[in-house]
């Protein structure tokens, strides 16, 4: 969750996020990794466990589109934070402009003084606010060309600094709701990995055996090169960025991590187009921006291809009417069949 940049060709007016980032850390382990707990209610032995399957599954979706918001909202505070930076550099300038003109004035009052006293609509700039007094100086022609011109020096300086300080102030209270919604975010994962996790302590330990080994038969199959070999990419920047996506098949699923050893869905795809020289932000919603959408009757290896309306989800095209992306939370990259998930953009970095 525009415009994009590349190290080479793409034009550079958003603000991006490196494959640098840093694995968001939860409160709760990876579910489908940790061992029973015990003491907790054991679920009926003849409970489904398809059922039980499937709402994990579920939750463990809910808690990736919150990651990829989260992500997105990471993202936004960064843009912002430089903002704010650059508009602070610029008010302890215009402070320091601003005296300067104040002590210019207030020499050419003394210097006035000496010739025989202070002008007197300079004296009341001075003294007061000089935005509805210079309108009437100049008509009134009391100043000096002099005078004139370091009134004015000091009202548009003022009038920047104001301005600078109205934005800054504006831009700091986006920031503390960006942290806040980016906290609610994590929450939100928290939550859903809490009660998936708790699904699963429910199943009895023989029902636990069996998810575990349906889990890895299923990142097997997964991760199997397919049976026909992949179409060559349409260029060499592409061609790098789906060898990557190759590369990393079997790795975990982290929120927030773009690799090395671990990945979330856009991890995945920033960190296979940043081999390739592409930069783009980590979030999925952002990614469905920042490159020209393109139909899917034209799809190619190396496209971005997003998930759902939300666009809480991304993989990478492969070829062969597949994708190779990171689902959620106890799976691992993989390949997936593209309509797998409902398409609603595919787009070409």
């Amino acid at each position: 969750m525009a415009s994009h940049k590349t190290v080479t060709t793409h034009r550079a007016s958003k603000k991006t996020i490196t494959a640098t980032r840093t694995a968001v850390t939860l409160a709760t382990a990876t579910v489908g990794s940790i061992a029973l707990v015990p003491g907790l209610a054991h679920a009926d032995p003849g409970a489904n466990l398809n059922d039980v399957q499937n709402k994990v599954k579920d939750l463990h979706e809910q808690a990736e589109a919150a990651s990829e918001a989260y992500d997105k909202a990471a993202g936004d505070l960064a843009t912002l934070q430089h903002k704010v930076d650059q508009i602070q550099s610029r008010i302890t300038a215009e402070q320091t402009q601003l005296g300067n003109a104040q002590s210019a004035l207030g020499s050419l009052a003394a210097a006035q003084y000496r010739a025989g006293g202070v002008d007197s609509s300079l004296q009341l700039m001075l003294s007061a606010s000089p935005d509805a007094f210079l309108q009437q100086a100049t008509a009134m022609n009391e100043l000096t060309d002099k005078s004139a011109n370091s009134m004015k020096s000091a009202q548009e300086i003022k009038r920047q600094l104001d301005q600078d300080k109205a934005e800054a102030s504006a831009d700091l209270s986006q920031l503390q709701k960006t942290r806040d919604l980016m906290a609610q975010n994590m929450a939100d994962v928290n939550s859903k990995e809490k009660q998936a996790q708790d699904l699963l302590n429910s199943l009895t330990k023989t029902q636990r055996q069996q998810y575990d080994t349906q889990q890895k038969q299923q990142a097997s199959q997964q991760t199997k090169a397919p049976s026909v070999a992949l179409p060559p990419a349409p260029n060499a920047r592409a061609q790098i960025a789906v060898n990557f996506a190759i590369a990393q098949l079997g790795k975990p699923y982290v929120y927030g991590a773009a690799g090395p050893r671990s990945f979330d869905c856009s991890g995945l795809t920033m960190a296979a187009w940043a081999a390739a020289g592409v930069s783009m932000s980590h979030g999925s919603s952002d990614q469905a921006y920042e490159f020209p959408a393109v139909s899917e009757s034209d799809i190619q290896p190396g496209d971005l291809v997003i998930y759902y309306g939300s666009m809480h989800h991304v993989g990478i095209y492969v070829g062969g009417g597949r994708v190779i992306h990171a689902p959620y939370s106890g799976t691992v990259v993989q390949y997936a069949p593209l309509h797998s998930m409902p398409v609603v953009r595919i787009v070409r970095p």
